[in-house]
């Protein structure tokens, strides 16, 4: 029982007369609104279902937009969301929205592919996104469901290798950093084997004679014949060989300078193609500072083994077998008594060396010299980008549906709000250096509140017009408000 005197029974706090006003965050709606109606998405989606009910294209802006403001595609939460007759309103929606939303997804996921096509053609032929020189790249999504005949247990970019998972590829296009392609494929599908499927979907797509740029992951004797077979130029890393380590001790004072701590050798490999053994003198000293900082935490992990055996304590649980149905005799030796801390340390770092640190092999089918061959692997960081923005700035995972089709809707839904994003720092290069992250905050600060009059008089109220709604606006001053309830879109996106 409480003996604490109770004064209080309730906590009083002093907040305005209640009212049936909405607030809702509309920067990532005007946004995907301007995309859509710009690249001519609408149209398209709306053709993917009869003429009746919500409009797909209606619903999936409304996914897009939410998956944005919320960090994170979520059904159950735009479904709340849409209980609002006004939130509805706003988005161009009816009263059976919230039920045909679950639909869309599915429906969507299963015209994936020919969505993701639509978009790169238009890049193609109204922005005039060429496509010379496309990075490809795949990674993992885990999922919070049972493992299926589509969502596998695999490697686990996520380090999650407990949750099955579906595998992702991503295409984009050097120039303009845009994502012109999305494959998807089950968990357990490595990237040698997705490589295949990627490429397929950007062939047709592709000019004559353009490069592909890949990592060794995706590299073996049949994607590269594959690639020469229709005539493309690539560049991709190889994972070193005995025979790479064999050609740099004979040629160790060969190596050409290319400054700033670069250099490489050359090797004519088979069937024309170049292969550049590089050193990196960062990419060396990095290396050797893991083998540092690992050694250092070995002797003081020793350090406290040997004072828990000498002193007759049970060592820690890592370093002994706790299995109640093993019985076990573990004994430690420790040799290093000899030497002090950083001799044992110095000792430890060279026994760790292994005469690959700062060496890595680029390869390519074309005619380019060392520098051009590091320049175009080193710009690939643009895709390695784009899978960050995915997973931090709109956070697409984890994700808990099962079906094949409403997997490839969520993850479809996320490549459109990057691509959305993308769009911005295409066509703005002043906001190109902006991460997903800073592109979303200010996004989201941007407001719509709906004010219901005792009257029954709606008031729509615009507020904190951020410098990238301005920006998008195309004016200096403020946007207008849109003419009429539903329509947020911009009156004019930059072409």
């Amino acid at each position: 029982m409480n003996d604490l005197p109770r004064r209080k029974s309730t906590i009083h706090a002093r907040v305005p007369a209640p009212n049936e006003n909405v607030t809702m965050s509309m920067g990532s709606k005007v946004l995907v609104d301007a995309v859509f109606a710009d690249v001519g998405l609408n149209d398209f989606l709306d053709g993917l279902k009869r003429d009746q009910g919500e409009k797909v294209s209606a619903e999936v802006k409304a996914l897009v937009a939410t998956s944005v403001d919320m960090t994170g595609v979520s059904v159950n939460r735009l479904d709340r969301m849409l209980d609002d007759d006004l939130v509805r309103k706003e988005y161009g929606l009816g009263n059976s929205a919230s039920r045909s939303i679950y639909r869309t997804v599915d429906r969507i996921g299963k015209s994936s592919d020919a969505i993701v096509r639509f978009l790169a053609e238009a890049l193609k032929t109204k922005y005039g996104v060429g496509m010379d020189t496309v990075f490809l790249d795949w990674t993992s999504m885990y999922f919070e469901a049972p493992q299926n005949v589509f969502v596998r247990i695999g490697y686990s970019r996520d380090h999650r290798p407990d949750r099955p998972q579906v595998t992702v590829g991503l295409s984009v296009d050097k120039a303009s950093g845009m994502p012109i392609g999305l494959t998807i494929m089950p968990g357990n599908v490595v990237d040698v084997t997705h490589f295949q499927e990627t490429f397929k979907q950007m062939r047709s797509l592709l000019p004559d004679d353009a490069m592909i740029v890949f990592d060794n992951g995706a590299y073996s004797k049949e994607n590269s014949a594959l690639l020469e077979r229709g005539e493309f130029g690539f560049v991709t890393l190889l994972q070193m060989n005995a025979s790479d380590d064999a050609f740099v001790r004979a040629h160790e004072k060969e190596f050409v300078d290319l400054g700033d701590g670069m250099s490489f050798l050359a090797v004519q490999g088979n069937l024309g193609r170049k292969r550049f053994i590089f050193r990196s003198e960062t990419l060396r000293s990095d290396a050797l500072q893991r083998y540092r900082a690992k050694a250092e935490r070995d002797y003081d992990d020793m350090v406290n083994l040997k004072a828990a055996v000498e002193g007759d304590r049970r060592p820690r649980k890592k370093y002994r077998t706790s299995n109640c149905f093993v019985d076990t005799h573990l004994s430690y030796r420790f040799p290093l008594d000899v030497m002090n801390r950083e001799e044992a340390i110095e000792h430890a770092v060279r026994s760790m060396f292994t005469g690959r640190e700062g060496l890595f092999v680029l390869l390519t089918n074309r005619s380019l010299t060392a520098s051009e061959t590091l320049k175009i692997y080193r710009s690939r960081n643009a895709v390695e980008t784009a899978f960050r923005d995915l997973k931090h700035g709109i956070d697409w995972r984890p994700a808990r549906c099962t079906s094949e089709d409403a997997i490839k809707g969520r993850i479809l839904i996320s490549f459109l709000a990057l691509f959305c994003m993308s769009m911005v720092r295409f066509l703005h290069p002043e906001l190109s250096r902006m991460t997903a992250e800073s592109l979303v905050t200010e996004l989201a600060s941007f407001s719509l509140t709906v004010e219901r009059r005792s009257n029954g008089v709606i008031r729509r109220i615009w507020s904190n017009f951020s410098p990238i709604i301005r920006y998008l606006g195309g004016r200096k001053r403020p946007l207008p408000v849109p003419s009429a309830p539903g329509q947020a879109v911009l009156d004019r996106f930059p072409g």
